[in-house]
């Protein structure tokens, strides 16, 4: 049995280790790379601490469970806080509005797929990126242009395209590229709702993987940039910001935001990637606000992308 042990022992104390350091990472606000990679696995990682005490804890290695009980706990914690509490529709019966945000990956993405993603979820507003000029004219025989018939945006060829679509009419604020901007066309808008307007912005932001300091400078740029807008109106953020709440810069870009997903007991989403040998493991895509309360949120399956669409139910907080 003490044979056993040990053998046990040179398995579990360097994996608890590594999956330690791992999880620790989501504390570090250092633009690399490797450790934006690593951050985006760390829900794993704390699950991984979590087994492998449970596991020592079993074998009888109380040293080694005793170690792994601190980082298990703050796993836990994380964990069970990525739930949230489900938000209570307004009462009286406050009208909602309901946003879809999609990544195209190259305009490859399935027309058909998110036209029924807009009917199903009864769509206002939506949001594409990475939106070619093909992409386009698919969406259009999907039967887009009549479910959403007002738009702005950039269409463009590779990955730098996007738009806004609505069923109320668009006003374009700033159609979101230069110096001092994205690399990315990120329209910026006000929707005419009747019942009050509102302002939507799309968000791309750079791939960590590819340029880690300029994914980091787009994170903070959009914090500095939604702290800027005016508040008499709610403002929304939806898209593809390439981060996930295991991020350092993407919760500081949260200040003042509500996420959706978080706020509607989302619990651990997962959008990126689809149709790969790997399962998704990671939320890349948000619907973030200010001056709205989320009712409900989800992910949708979108054919020929390698992101799901996420959508959000929310009721907006107009004077």
């Amino acid at each position: 049995m003490r044979t056993f042990r040990r053998g046990v022992a040179v398995v579990l104390v360097p994996a608890l280790l590594l999956l330690t350091v791992g999880f620790a990472l989501r504390w570090v606000d250092v633009a690399t790379s490797e450790i934006a990679a690593v951050q985006a696995v760390v829900p794993i990682t704390g699950g991984g601490i979590v087994l492998v005490t449970l596991l020592a804890l079993v074998c009888g290695l109380r040293r080694v469970a005793l170690v792994g009980a601190v980082p298990s706990v703050v796993a836990v914690v994380l964990a069970v806080s990525s739930f949230g509490l489900a938000a209570t529709p307004t009462a009286g019966g406050a009208e909602t509005v309901t946003v879809l945000s999609s990544n195209l990956e190259f305009g490859g993405g399935n027309a058909e797929d998110i036209v029924q993603g807009v009917r199903d979820r009864k769509a206002d507003v939506v949001v594409l990126v990475e939106l070619t000029p093909q992409a386009v004219t698919r969406l259009k025989a999907a039967g887009l242009d009549e479910a959403l018939p007002y738009v702005v945006g950039t269409p463009e060829a590779g990955t730098t395209g996007a738009a806004i679509r609505s069923r109320w009419p668009l006003t374009l604020i700033d159609a979101g590229k230069g110096v001092g901007g994205s690399l990315f066309w990120e329209p910026y808008a006000l929707v005419q709702r009747p019942g009050g307007a509102f302002r939507v912005k799309a968000i791309h932001t750079r791939q960590p993987i590819v340029s880690a300091r300029g994914w980091h400078q787009d994170l903070d740029r959009i914090h500095d940039w939604q702290l800027a807008q005016p508040a008499d109106q709610p403002l929304l953020l939806a898209g593809d910001f390439n981060a996930s709440h295991s991020h350092p810069a993407f919760r500081t870009m949260l200040d003042g935001l509500t996420d959706a997903h978080r706020a509607t007991g989302g619990g651990w989403v997962r959008t990126w990637p689809q149709g790969r040998r790997i399962p998704p493991f990671v939320q890349l895509d948000h619907v973030l606000g200010r001056g709205v309360t989320a009712v409900d949120a989800g992910v949708t399956a979108v054919g020929g992308s390698d992101h799901a669409a996420v959508w959000a139910t929310l009721t907006l907080d107009v004077p």
